[in-house]
């Protein structure tokens, strides 16, 4: 005689159940309202519901394993693991946490002058960000950003213009015309332990990422001089970024530091060694490749078949050198990276790229003729001199 179900028991771990999807379902309707009351972004709402519904998407994969492994144990697990991320919620890296917290008013500045990959793209949808096309004159997102802040709102911008290597006071004048030409306020935050933060959370580290906030800035005036402008402007920016370097901890000051000491010297090697290199300045293109941040567009967001250069040092067939040369050419000649160059290193390193990659291309026919092989390398060094940024 088989055993009569407990209708009880069954009852209330359904009626559970009904309060715990029911919560759940109740939050599509309520978490605007709360993000509103928060002084935080409606458009996290649909983060919060994404990361909700890939939960419950996972509910059939999960009972599959408690089949398998144990409803206790699976139990265990999800307490301990549901523990240990409210635990890490503190370890996040806090200038992501910095984009979530700031007020509902505030409108970030991002990159538009090429593709973004997953999660930068995903993200700018939900932020509305204002994407400038750096390396060219972008007078609708110009326009965009005086208008937010002749409204009375934030605009939230790395005033050096981007995250690649470079000393601190290599910045770029943006910031300080939008406050001259809008009377509006600069607060300096300077950010420490942010070099590759995520590369450290994917190889399991923990890092230690700070924020300070320095003191508000008062509006940027410049000269009644014409001529003068843009180099007024530049000195006020200089400046900004020297008061953000006082706000950074030690480890990033001298970071920086390590930067603005740094020299870059490159050169084509051929196996065997019978034949020449090309007579050209080779510094300028070791620079753009050792720089990760400043190379990574090209290979990752472009997908450019630029390996021979991202895995320099390395001995590769002449024919391979040869199709990331051009394929560097063609990306720096036209489309979204026809300024990459110019806006990051200026006209002059830029002119020698260019004419460095175009003498690699055509020395690797001859090199391909003589079944050699080619491998270029970088060498980075200080100047002896401490240098202060």
């Amino acid at each position: 005689m088989s055993e009569r179900p407990d209708y009880g028991r069954l009852g209330a771990l359904g009626w559970l159940h009904f309060l715990n999807d029911g919560a759940a379902n109740y939050l599509p309707g309520v978490l605007p309202a709360v993000l509103l009351a928060l002084g935080l972004r409606v458009g996290l709402a649909g983060a919060v519901m994404t990361a909700l519904l890939i939960g419950q998407t996972l509910q059939p994969a999960t009972g599959w394993l408690a089949d398998r492994v144990g409803g206790r144990s699976l139990i265990l697990a999800g307490v301990l693991g549901t523990s240990l991320g409210g635990a890490l919620i503190g370890l996040a890296p806090t200038p992501i946490l910095l984009l979530v917290l700031v007020p509902l008013d505030t409108i970030f500045i991002g990159p538009g002058d090429f593709r973004l990959l997953w999660p930068a793209n995903w993200a700018i949808r939900f932020m509305g960000v204002i994407l400038m096309k750096r390396g060219s004159v972008d007078r609708e997102g110009l326009r965009r950003m005086l208008d937010v802040l002749e409204a009375g709102g934030r605009l939230a911008m790395f005033p050096e213009g981007g995250m690649w290597e470079k000393p601190i006071d290599d910045v770029k004048s943006g910031a300080m015309y939008l406050s001259q030409a809008t009377g509006a306020q600069i607060v300096p935050m300077g950010f420490g332990g942010t070099y590759r933060v995520w590369m450290q959370i994917l190889r399991l580290g923990f890092p230690r990422v700070t924020v300070r906030i320095g003191a508000p800035l008062p509006p940027v005036h410049v000269s009644g001089d014409r001529k003068r402008r843009q180099d007024d402007l530049q000195a006020a920016a200089v400046e900004l970024m020297r008061r953000i370097y006082d706000l950074l901890p030690p480890d990033t000051q001298a970071h920086y530091d390590r930067l603005a000491r740094q020299q870059f010297s490159g050169e084509l090697r051929f196996r065997p060694d019978s034949l020449q290199p090309p007579d050209v300045p080779l510094n300028a293109l070791a620079e753009l490749v050792v720089k990760p941040n400043l190379f990574s567009p090209l290979r990752l967001n472009a997908r450019l078949p630029v390996r021979p250069f991202a895995r320099y040092g390395r001995y590769v067939p002449p024919r391979r050198m040869k199709i990331a040369a051009d394929a560097l050419q063609r990306a720096f000649a036209e489309g979204d990276f026809s300024g990459y160059l110019e806006y990051r290193l200026g006209e002059a390193k830029a002119a020698e790229i260019r004419a460095a990659l175009a003498a690699i291309s055509a020395a690797m026919d001859e090199a391909d003729a003589r079944g050699a092989k080619v491998a270029f390398v970088p060498t980075v060094t200080e100047r002896d001199e401490k240098s202060h940024a």
